[in-house]
């Protein structure tokens, strides 16, 4: 004989499933972007913008083949921010490195690239993670769908993930975090993954 579960039960499971970030997104009709879907396009458009940076006709230089100049940029990049007790102030860390890689994020991509007219060139690419609030420019639409989340699960969390290079941001993508899940929910300025993966 079967049991027909009483109504508390039933409101009970609403409730619980209301309390996830999972269950609140599909309460408001929001779907998350395939993670599977995300990870190949910043792979591929980590690659692209690599390649857009470099110098023409460059040829990329293997570790075997660092000179002292290469080895020294890479000790400068990875340096601790501190000499002895005091923060190491310097120009090159101020200008170049200390926003890119002081930030949260995925390994940062450094290579390195041999010129025809002789110099070397490096290339510095990484997926960093901001919050929404320290970010700039963020659209409208994605403020708003923050909002919508916020309104039901007040203590989710908001990151923006986007590529950096040393003077320029790529490709935003929205996460959204509560307890311990966590869903790409928007992207804006992104034809090429709106193209392809939505």
């Amino acid at each position: 004989m079967e049991r027909m579960p009483c109504q508390q039960s039933v409101e009970s499971k609403s409730a619980n499933n209301l309390s996830t970030l999972k269950g609140a997104l599909e309460q408001l009709e929001m779907t998350s972007l395939a993670p599977e879907f995300v990870a190949a396009y910043k792979r591929e458009k980590l690659e692209q913008i690599t390649y857009d940076l470099r110098p023409d006709s460059a040829r990329e230089i293997t570790e075997e083949e660092f000179s002292s100049w290469e080895r020294a940029e890479l000790r400068r990049m990875c340096k601790n921010d501190r000499l002895g007790d005091r923060p190491r102030i310097r120009f090159w860390d101020r200008l170049h490195k200390q926003s890119l890689l002081g930030l949260p994020g995925d390994v940062p991509v450094i290579r390195f690239w041999d010129t025809l007219c002789g110099p070397r060139y490096y290339t510095c690419l990484r997926w960093v993670r901001v919050p929404l609030e320290e970010v700039r420019d963020v659209p409208e639409f994605v403020k708003t769908k923050a909002r919508e989340i916020a309104n039901l699960l007040p203590d989710a969390t908001f990151t923006v993930e986007q590529l950096r290079s040393e003077k320029k941001i790529y490709d935003p993508f929205l996460i959204v975090s509560y307890a311990d899940e966590s869903y790409y929910v928007e992207v804006w300025e992104e034809p090429e993954f709106e193209r392809n993966y939505i």
